[in-house]
């Protein structure tokens, strides 16, 4: 029965296997919905967050090797403690990162670079399922460093889809009101499909 859905699916990358390279100049948007996995970085230990993420991504290709990405993304991060209550904290991210394309049609994508994740809504759910506003006492700003990898789908001419994989490593102090007395930061890892569109 599986055979039924893989063979087609399979059928269809081949079949649609065009060379869709970008070029010197090329300008493309990304649409993508993901799934991200967050937690915090710090002396303590925490539980992973499990949140869905979404966003568009802008390229401008300076070759067909090198290009310039950036975007905005709903970046849900927080993390869980021992206590089964889940901080849920979500930022407006905008990265801006160099991508490196290789393999024989530069279908494989290696991107790095730095992060600006702005606050949108922070809440605590406390184990017996009651929200509390916690945003007075998170830093309103993140700022780090992410790193992803990825493959793309040709289709056309200027149509590809992509997955990927994004991990980030935040660099401020989330706790804002210093009421524990280490620092804790933002980590996450997303995996992410999508479609790109030459413009």
């Amino acid at each position: 029965m599986k055979n039924l859905f893989i063979f087609p699916f399979f059928t269809f990358l081949v079949f649609f296997n065009l060379n869709a390279q970008s070029t010197k100049g090329d300008i493309t948007l990304a649409p993508q919905i993901g799934l991200n996995l967050s937690t915090y970085t710090s002396d303590a230990s925490y539980g992973i967050r499990t949140s869905f993420a979404g966003g568009v991504i802008g390229e401008y290709y300076f070759s067909d090797r090198w290009s310039l990405r950036s975007g905005l993304l709903f970046d849900p991060m927080g993390a869980e403690d021992d206590f089964n209550n889940t901080d849920k904290l979500n930022y407006l991210s905008i990265p801006l990162q160099a991508n490196w394309h290789f393999g024989k049609n530069r279908n494989w994508f290696l991107n790095f670079g730095p992060y600006a994740a702005f606050l949108l809504s922070a809440n605590s759910e406390l184990s017996d399922g009651q929200e509390i506003d916690v945003k007075d006492f998170v830093s309103k700003m993140d700022i780090g460093f992410g790193v992803g990898i990825g493959y793309k789908f040709d289709v056309s001419e200027n149509l590809q889809l992509s997955i990927d994989y994004q991990g980030y490593g935040g660099f401020i102090n989330v706790d804002d009101s210093n009421s524990v007395p280490f620092d804790i930061t933002n980590a996450r890892s997303s995996f992410n499909v999508g479609a790109i569109f030459k413009i």
